[in-house]
């Protein structure tokens, strides 16, 4: 089968972004599948900046064309959209003089690139497989950057109902996505496929708690991790709130946020205002260093901005499990995450606005020795058995094969 893949970024991007993920998958298949020959249409940007300059190389057998346009990550919202047309248009151009695929398989970065696709398929007939990392408009309308009843959302909304109906199959991260684009734009669910992304076990290892993180940084005690985007739109009030009363209850425990984003500042200064000596920050690690600074966790937090269940699934998990660290998810029970947490018994989930349960939360886990090993060896269970690169690149293979035959390309 002969895929090509549309993704803004692509290897060498190696800093945990989509192109990440996508450079993993298509190594993996492309060295473990003899059917498979894969392409890749991408950009010449890496996700915190820079340029790959080779314009068209061969990747041990995986064919990347590299097209010369501004990266969509930008501030101005008017800039990432042009940008994103200007990308979308060119990778279309590419793929409209070439032999004909038998898959396009396409990422929602920049979000309207899936339109290439859909052109694709009309002028060529061509099936696609379209991943859903970000649903918009859903994402900004639900976060509040876009408004509901707008003119841009209503037009955006009519495109991206568009776009999935015509995809042969629309690939999704959770149970609560694929639920929620049933719901939402009344797609089948015959035409969703539930793959979830994943983590590497040789890469993220559990150890003990003696990591090369903590002695830098003179780390000791009990530490609660928050590892990862401190976005404008996350709530990390209540977690500051119950980092307040742990103070006083349990002053050995040490809240330890590792990232960057818009609300770093925020939380410094209110941790300052609140008197807050259990707080530290940092800045990332190299991702070469994840592992270890995941193992530095006694337990390590997920958080999803209020009523974004159904929109996405935090990539952090599977790093997590991995580590094998129980979890306390400040999210709703109705996300991806809640229902692996309470299927494999490796973390607590705590609703948003409930500071009071965070901090009953991890007291159980800071008190009871067994049940944090217990809920940590559950962690790494899980992983090994349903979220590593193996198992979802099946679920991927199987996929593609399936569309194949629906369209009478193979025997």
């Amino acid at each position: 089968m002969k895929i090509c893949l549309l993704s803004e970024y692509f290897y060498p991007d190696n800093m945990g972004s989509t192109g990440t993920v996508l450079s993993n998958l298509c190594r993996y298949l492309k060295d473990n599948y003899q059917d498979v020959d894969i392409d890749v249409i991408t950009s010449k940007n890496l996700y915190r900046g820079g340029e790959c300059c080779i314009p068209k190389e061969d990747w041990n057998g995986i064919r990347i064309t590299r097209i010369n346009c501004p990266p969509t990550k930008q501030e101005s919202t008017v800039k990432r959209l042009l940008y994103g047309i200007l990308f979308t248009k060119l990778a279309f151009w590419k793929l409209l003089f070439r032999t004909k695929y038998d898959i396009v398989f396409v990422v929602t970065n920049p979000p309207m690139l899936a339109e290439a696709a859909w052109w694709t398929k009309l002028f060529k007939h061509t099936p696609f497989v379209y991943l859903i990392h970000d649903l918009h408009p859903d994402v900004p309308v639900r976060l509040g950057s876009l408004p509901a009843d707008g003119l841009i959302a209503g037009l955006s909304r009519l495109i991206q109902n568009k776009w999935l109906h015509a995809a042969d199959r629309v690939v999704v991260l959770g149970r609560c996505m694929k639920k929620y684009l049933g719901k939402a734009y009344h797609l089948p669910e015959s035409r969703i496929e539930v793959i979830t992304n994943w983590s590497d076990p040789d890469t993220v290892t559990p150890t003990d708690t003696n990591t090369k993180f903590r002695k830098e940084n003179t780390l000791d005690g009990f530490v609660i991790l928050y590892a990862g985007n401190l976005g404008k739109f996350q709530n990390f009030d209540d977690l500051l709130d119950a980092a307040s009363t742990l103070s006083k209850i349990h002053p050995d425990i040490t809240f330890a946020f590792v990232g960057e984003g818009a609300k770093k500042d925020y939380i410094r200064t209110r941790a300052e205002e609140m008197k807050l000596d259990n707080i530290r920050m940092f800045t990332h690690v190299p991702p070469e260093d994840l592992g270890d600074l995941l193992c530095s966790a006694d337990v390590s937090i997920i958080s999803l901005e209020p009523g974004m269940e159904g929109l996405g699934v935090p990539s952090k998990m599977y790093n997590i499990l991995a580590s094998g660290r129980p979890i306390v998810a400040l999210l709703s029970k109705d996300s991806e995450v809640a229902m692996v947490l309470d299927e494999a018994k490796c973390g607590i989930q705590v609703d948003h606005g409930n500071p009071s349960a965070l901090v009953d939360a991890f007291s159980r886990l800071y008190e009871d020795e067994t049940l944090r090993s217990d809920m940590g060896k559950n962690a790494r269970s899980i992983f090994l058995e349903k979220y590593i690169l193996p198992k979802i690149a099946e679920q991927y293979h199987e996929t593609f094969l399936s569309i194949l035959k629906a369209n009478d390309n193979i025997a």
